[in-house]
């Protein structure tokens, strides 16, 4: 299966370069490579277009690059490249799997690839049927059928079952999202990950947010972030 990257770069020596070495590194996989150079040509592209990996730069000709997760849902692997080291946490919580700092060679390209490259579609793409968790020095496998949602509290991520059972589980929120059928699974904030059918009620509040009650519920209120809200209703309604 050839693979469908998307290339975000306004420099053209930058895209020049880049082009070269992923025609070279991934000449196997037969890679189908787009490139666009502007917030809003991205946005709109991402909209209809769900590709298998994402390079980036961050200073766009319209802006910075962050703002496009704020407006479409990006669920592929996003492998930044830029000049600047100062944006690397907000890249980091938005898919970022790689960090790499202009000018790089083939051998940084090469391992930043290899970390996304277990996520990038095979001939039988699927979505994890089910995780291992733990709970006290047990452990369990846990069917995705029966989730209700993710949660992140201080450093530790939980799951919770539908029937309110809630266990521990060693991973983080990104690398979760990526693992999830997004026609099921959703983001709604940095917090939490939510099942379709565990939204059991929505209320609209300030500022464009939704306020999200959820089966089985949670002491703390589950707001969707202004900047998903819209992409969160588009979600609801596909």
């Amino acid at each position: 299966m050839a693979w469908q990257i998307l290339v975000v770069e306004d420099e053209e020596w930058a895209w020049d370069n880049l082009r070269d070495m992923l025609t070279a590194l991934l000449d196997a996989e037969n890679p189908m490579l787009f490139r666009l150079d502007t917030v809003r040509d991205a946005v709109e592209w991402l909209r209809k277009n769900s590709p298998d990996l994402i390079f980036m730069d961050i200073h766009l000709a319209d802006g910075i690059s962050l703002e496009i997760f704020k407006q479409v849902v990006v669920s592929a692997p996003v492998i930044f490249t830029t000049a600047y080291d100062d944006y690397a946490l907000d890249a980091f919580q938005n898919q970022g799997y790689a960090y790499l700092l202009k000018p790089f060679d083939r051998e940084d390209l090469e391992q930043a690839v290899a970390k996304v490259r277990k996520l990038l579609p095979s001939d039988d793409p699927q979505y994890k049927s089910r995780f291992l968790v733990k709970y006290g020095i047990h452990l369990k496998s846990l069917p995705v059928v029966d989730i209700a949602y993710f949660m992140a509290e201080d450093k530790t991520l939980f799951v919770v079952e539908k029937n309110g059972g809630r266990f521990i589980i060693e991973d983080t929120l990104m690398g979760i999202a990526t693992k999830l059928d997004p026609a099921l699974f959703f983001q709604v904030n940095r917090k939490f990950i939510v099942h379709i059918d565990a939204i059991i009620s929505m209320l609209k509040i300030s500022r464009g947010r939704v306020k999200v009650k959820l089966a089985p519920t949670h002491d703390e209120d589950v707001i969707v972030s202004q900047e998903r809200s819209l992409l969160f209703q588009e979600w609801l309604g596909r």
